[in-house]
């Protein structure tokens, strides 16, 4: 049973002149459709990448998916509930935040440099009143360490004493916090050295077999999702062009611009 739902999903942007301008020199207005008619589903649990190259429309859906933007045209919907549904109660939204989190690209512009830890991962144990009392929430952000592979002394340290590697897993830790159904992970490991890829990629796939996580796996290598994913999409321009499990995307491709991404992607360590 589909736990995501994209249907006819499109979002367009106006790059229209002002109007003044348009008065003056009668230019039409100007569109560009980032994301075109797109539709796909995700079973709960599962993993379900989007490959395609910059400007493909990727990173947009991975936005209209959590609610940063609002869809010109169509739906996605969680659990069948409507992310844009501008009628939710403000109770209603603060729930659907909690139950989607994102893993960003850059582990360096992703995390507070004046904020330690600590406070990075209890500031949504607090926003969404999970646990009360000051001793649990330190508590609980000892185990988020843990599960990533950190330590809980690792608490009072700011992001800039950690690797890239590191500060990843601490924004895996800080998905985590919420206790999220989906996260989406937007190019995870794209700022990473290919083996620790390898590690990070593992990670999600141990994070995701305890805690039954579904994710939306956004990527320009098809190689990084090769092993993680259990469906594959290929944006081109926008449009979903392709759809298949790895195994017959990689054996048996069936557009040649799929082709020249496999062609692109480089070798796992």
């Amino acid at each position: 049973m589909s736990f995501i739902t994209a249907k006819n999903l499109t979002r367009r942007y106006d790059l229209s002149d002002p109007w003044i301008v348009r008065q003056l020199t009668f230019r039409p207005k100007r569109f560009l459709t980032a994301v075109n008619d797109v539709s796909f589903s995700v079973e709960k649990g599962t993993t379900y990448a989007l490959v395609g190259e910059s400007g493909s429309g990727k990173s947009t859906i991975a936005k209209m998916a959590v609610g940063l933007l609002a869809p010109s045209a169509g739906t996605i919907t969680l659990d069948n509930h409507n992310l844009n549904d501008r009628n939710l109660s403000p109770q209603s939204q603060q729930s659907m935040r909690r139950r989607i989190q994102m893993v960003f690209q850059s582990p360096y512009a992703s995390l507070n440099p004046r904020w330690r830890v600590g406070d990075i991962l209890a500031e949504p144990i607090q926003s969404f009143d999970l646990i009360q009392g000051a001793k649990n929430q330190a508590k609980r952000v000892d185990e988020l360490l843990e599960q990533v592979g950190l330590s809980p002394s690792d608490a009072k340290k700011y992001p800039h004493e950690f690797s890239g590697g590191q500060r990843q897993r601490i924004s895996i830790a800080r998905a985590l916090s919420s206790q999220p159904e989906v996260i989406i992970c937007d190019e995870p490991t794209s700022a990473l050295d290919v083996s620790v890829q390898a590690q990070v990629l593992n990670l999600l796939k141990s994070l995701q077999k305890e805690f039954s996580l579904t994710y939306l796996f956004i990527t320009h290598d098809l190689a990084v999702v090769s092993s993680v994913a259990n469906r594959i999409g290929v944006l081109n321009k926008g449009a979903l062009v392709e759809e298949a499990s790895p195994k017959e995307l990689f054996t048996n491709p069936k557009q040649d611009y799929t082709r020249m991404l496999l062609n692109a992607a480089p070798k796992m360590l």
